[in-house]
């Protein structure tokens, strides 16, 4: 039997038999050695007695019919009996005939004899030559110098001895048979009372609420209490594992956004009421692969890469989703809607759980967008006409001989407020150009000192009317893939905002180092910095920092810059303190010669 699957009712049978069995067979075996030993030195001092008894006779001088009646009665209790003279020459023996006695050896060198003649008496055990039998002998010495001598034959001391060990072992085989009965009584109600442990366990793994009371000892009352505190701690967990997946369940149907929950090799194993309604066949796929469900090539390209991230370590999941921090994904459905999946991985890593998948339809969000950029770009072009106008009437007022100051220092208002007004619809145009998508914007090889000489030179005003200094440490920097005409767009406006809040007298710097498959770049200038809390709202549009910050701007420009390096798939931030410098603004874009899709 596989002793993985042998009962422990037959390990503790067996075990009780074995101990059983070792503890008769040695004491059986230690009783029969010295039991038979015992029996021969019984034999040798019964030996000894009667040859005592026969010399106590035989010294008196007793008659020929006494002592043919003492060797008739020796004979008769199956003993031997010798008569030697000093010699060692037998006279007469009770198993050996007269006439056979002159061929009888001298018995003067029988051990016994010997034995007897030096100590006074001797006894031994051997092998009759005369008889052919193993007998104990024992010699005393007669006072004639003579030697009487006592046979007793083994042979009957053995059926005497084998008589009594086999009382003695149908003994031990009774105690045996009681021990083995007994063990298999103890074993059976120990099996018993496990089975029962058993089957209450089995009861609690399935909810029910039955616990261990009846034990058959003490010693089991330890594994009771624990069996009835596992259970109340099994119960616990599934009351609450039950309420959690009933407030999880609850919180998923109520959700507007469709929930998708991955397993760590992509297969589907939870969804919500919201998105069996964006996909119905999400509602047939339960393990299958995402693309089954929602065929959307590149939602799964990008599951795919935040699975083989995790995969591959936590750094690099962590790395990528730093790298990402919109990580999302917008696709649009043939019926003309427009979806946006977030993703997002576990926190810990698990066993179960690979990603999230947040899907929520932005239709209507997009239909608004493209609202606003219609209405800003159709309202630009329908005041930039006027403007231009009224600036050029201010300019003539401004220019006619016959006007009076007053009246061109109103006209120089209104022209200097045109210009502004002009500006802010250039730079919503602007905006709106870089925000449409649907405008390809063509990528290409790239040096980024000309694109920067060429937005100081559209600075120069500015940094001529503060004496600032612009130091560039451009020279060395790599080609990039981007828009020469936008990549100086940008630069221009991070200069303008540096020149507008920089100190007169003071420098701004202009840097690029490389990093990996990027190349950062630095404006940094020495103003009045901006406070932490402002920093991640500086980049929306119409935003203005106040407390010392605001200096007239429309808000737009730092708008402009971050879509346009965002459609150069790079990321833009600002810095508030940086090294050297009061504030800095930073964008990365990819260098030339690194693979990069073109927009």
């Amino acid at each position: 039997m596989n002793p993985e699957t042998e009962s422990l009712q037959s390990r503790l049978f067996w075990a009780f038999a074995l101990v059983t069995a070792i503890a008769a067979a040695l004491p059986a075996l230690f009783y029969r050695n010295a039991l038979y030993e015992d029996r021969l030195r019984l034999a040798g001092d019964e030996g000894l007695a009667q040859a005592r008894f026969a010399k106590s006779l035989l010294d008196t001088r007793p008659t020929k019919d006494q002592i043919n009646r003492l060797f008739e009665s020796v004979k008769s209790m199956a003993l031997r009996m010798t008569l030697a003279d000093a010699s060692g020459n037998v006279l007469r023996d009770s198993h050996i005939a007269p006439e056979a006695l002159p061929a009888v050896d001298n018995h003067n060198d029988r051990p016994e004899i010997e034995s007897a003649r030096r100590t006074g008496q001797g006894v031994s055990m051997r092998h009759s030559d005369s008889l052919g039998i193993d007998t104990v002998y024992a010699a005393v010495p007669l006072a004639d110098g003579g030697i009487v001598r006592m046979g007793v034959p083994v042979a009957d001391i053995r059926r005497g001895f084998e008589a009594e060990v086999s009382s003695l072992g149908l003994v031990i085989a009774g105690v045996a048979g009681f021990c083995l009965a007994l063990s298999i009584i103890i074993t059976d109600r120990v099996r018993k009372v496990l089975s029962s442990m058993t089957e209450v366990v089995k009861s609690m793994s399935l909810g029910k609420g039955r616990r261990l009371y009846d034990v058959p000892g003490k010693e089991f009352v330890p594994l009771a209490e624990a069996v009835n505190r596992m259970a109340d701690d099994i119960a616990e967990y599934v009351r609450t594992s039950s309420d959690q997946k009933s407030q999880l369940e609850a919180i998923l149907n109520s959700m507007h956004e469709g929930v998708l929950v991955l397993g760590p090799s992509g297969n589907i194993r939870r969804r919500n009421k919201a998105m069996e309604k964006l996909f119905p066949a999400v509602a047939r796929a339960d393990g299958r692969q995402l693309i089954e469900a929602v065929p959307v090539p590149a939602l799964q390209r990008r599951v795919d890469e935040l699975l083989r991230a995790r995969d591959d370590g936590e750094e690099q999941a962590a790395a990528l989703m730093e790298n990402n921090e919109d990580d999302s994904v917008h696709f649009e459905l043939p019926a003309g809607r427009f979806l946006v999946a977030h993703l997002s991985r576990p926190v810990e890593s698990t066993e179960s759980l690979g990603a999230v998948i947040v899907v929520y339809d932005a239709t209507e969000i997009m239909r608004l967008e493209r609202m606003r950029r219609d209405f800003i770009t159709n309202v630009s072009h329908e005041l930039r006409t006027p403007l231009t106008a009224i600036s050029g009437y201010a300019e003539t007022l401004m220019d006619l001989e016959n006007t009076d100051d007053k009246n061109r220092l109103f006209a120089g208002i209104i022209h200097k407020h045109a210009t502004s007004l002009a500006r802010v619809i250039n730079d919503l145009l602007s905006l709106a150009r870089v925000e449409n998508a649907r405008e390809d914007i063509r990528l290409v090889p790239t040096d980024p000192q000309k694109a920067l000489e060429e937005a100081l030179s559209a600075c120069r005003a500015q940094t001529d009317q503060k004496s600032l200094r612009v130091i560039s440490d451009m020279e060395s920097a790599p080609l990039v893939r981007g828009n020469a005409a936008l990549l100086a767009q940008t630069f221009r406006n991070l200069l303008e905002n540096a020149c507008r809040y920089s100190p007169e007298g003071s420098q701004v710097r202009v840097a690029a180092k490389r990093d990996g498959s990027n190349v950062i770049f630095t404006v940094a200038d020495n103003g009045p910095g901006i406070p932490p809390d402002e920093l991640p709202r500086i980049f929306e549009r119409f935003y203005q920092v106040e407390k010392g910050r605001n200096s007239g701007s429309a808000g737009i420009g730092l708008a402009i810059c971050k879509h346009i390096i965002e459609r150069h798939g790079g990321r833009i931030w600002a810095e508030s303190p940086h090294e050297d410098a009061a504030t800095a603004m930073l964008f990365t874009l990819p260098a030339a010669d690194t693979e990069t899709d073109s927009q």
